[in-house]
Formats: C-alpha cells, sequence, structure tokens
C-alpha cells in the first residue's frame, strides 16, 4: 500500500500552511499535542498545589488546564489548523471536565 506524504510544491509562504502538513498523514496530530498541552498544565499545576499546601485538587488543576484545551482547539480551529472532527472531541471533553468541577 503506497502512501502519498504532502510535499511544499505549491507553498506560497503562507504558516498556515505548513502547520497543516502534519495533519494530512495523521488527522489527529494537532489535538494529540493539545492533549498533551493539556497532561502537562494538569500535571503542573496540580504539583504546584500540593507543593504549596499538603494536598492537591487534581480535578481542579485539570479544569484549568481545560479552559486552555479549549482555547488553544478553538485558535486552531480558527486558524484552519484544526478540523470540526478533531475539534468538537477536544471541546466536549473539556466541558465535561469543567462541568464535574463546577457541580462538585
Amino acid at each position: 500500500m503506497a502512501v502519498d506524504y504532502p510535499d511544499l510544491t505549491g507553498f506560497s509562504g503562507n504558516i498556515v500552511e505548513v502547520l497543516k502538513l502534519p495533519n494530512s498523514s495523521y488527522p489527529f496530530y494537532w489535538a494529540s499535542m493539545i492533549m498533551a498541552i493539556w497532561v502537562i498544565i494538569s500535571l503542573t499545576l496540580f504539583f504546584k498545589e500540593k507543593e504549596n499546601s499538603t494536598r492537591g485538587n487534581l480535578l481542579s488543576a485539570m479544569a484549568v488546564a481545560a479552559f486552555a484545551m479549549i482555547m488553544l482547539s478553538t485558535i486552531g480551529t480558527l486558524m484552519g489548523i484544526l478540523t470540526l472532527e478533531t475539534f468538537l472531541p477536544l471541546l466536549i471533553g473539556g466541558l465535561v471536565i469543567i462541568a464535574i468541577w463546577i457541580f462538585s
């Protein structure tokens, strides 16, 4: 099975075209990068809170990081890097975590 990898033959100098290249071979590339950023922010906030007090709240750290994840994915969608198929799971996942945090 042959795979057609994208090239830069029609490159017009737009940075968004370069950022779209990883999505052409793996559609969830930027979604997985945003999820990795979410995990890093969540754990950083949790361990910083745990360092300052004796106990940390992982759910609040996850919810704060979910706000950042939703903002990043919205910016990515507006720039054309993320498609609606990759934006919706990020949005719904972030909103579910925020809703659990608010109602707990």
